[in-house]
């Protein structure tokens, strides 16, 4: 357990890309920073990541797009929390559709809602992976290239991260971070 790379390295060298393509597809936010941490330690290429963080987003919200289009109006009826949510949106997607499917991931909760929103209501297909790909190129870069910097500015602060523990310790901060900003942007909603 002394070095990280001895022991990380081969992991993240055969399953690194993988697990950020699915980490996209599910949980956006935490994997983007991460990648941009693990390209910063030299464990992932910047070059590799980037792309399939945007395949893992698109194909992500083309499974939830194609999910409110065709199975959301009885899916909806089990969860009347979403559902809620969902109605609430209908007027936006008639009149800012574009902007939803664009701004998708840069919304907390957007980026499941959104697409699956979209779907519901029929919006074009053509114009949602337009804007879409085009809203998630956007946000995984400037994620990514954000992750990248923190790990900079981490790995200064921490010192040279060669132990598991650093890392597992600089993931954890970030996964922290992550999640205590979602929650106060929550509670600052609903106040």
């Amino acid at each position: 357990m002394n070095h990280l790379l001895s022991e990380v390295l081969p992991f993240v060298s055969n399953y690194g890309l993988w697990i950020v393509f699915f980490g996209m597809m599910v949980e956006g936010t935490t994997m983007i920073l991460v990648s941009g941490v693990l390209c910063y330690l030299g464990m992932l290429s910047l070059g590799e990541v980037v792309p399939v963080a945007i395949a893992g987003a698109v194909i992500g919200d083309q499974f939830w797009y194609l999910m409110g289009k065709y199975y959301a109006r009885s899916l909806l009826v089990k969860f009347t929390t979403l559902k809620e949510r969902v109605e609430k949106l209908e007027e936006s997607v008639i009149n800012k559709g574009r902007w939803l499917a664009f701004g998708g991931r840069f919304v907390y909760g957007g980026a499941i809602l959104f697409p699956l929103t979209l779907g519901v209501y029929k919006f074009s297909h053509k114009t949602f992976t337009l804007f879409d790909t085009i809203g998630v190129t956007l946000w995984s870069i400037v994620g990514i290239l954000l992750g990248y910097f923190l790990g900079s500015g981490v790995e200064e602060f921490v010192g040279k991260i060669e132990k598991v523990w650093h890392f597992v310790l600089l993931i954890a901060l970030f996964i922290a971070v992550v999640y205590l900003v979602k929650y106060a942007i929550k509670y600052f909603k609903s106040s």
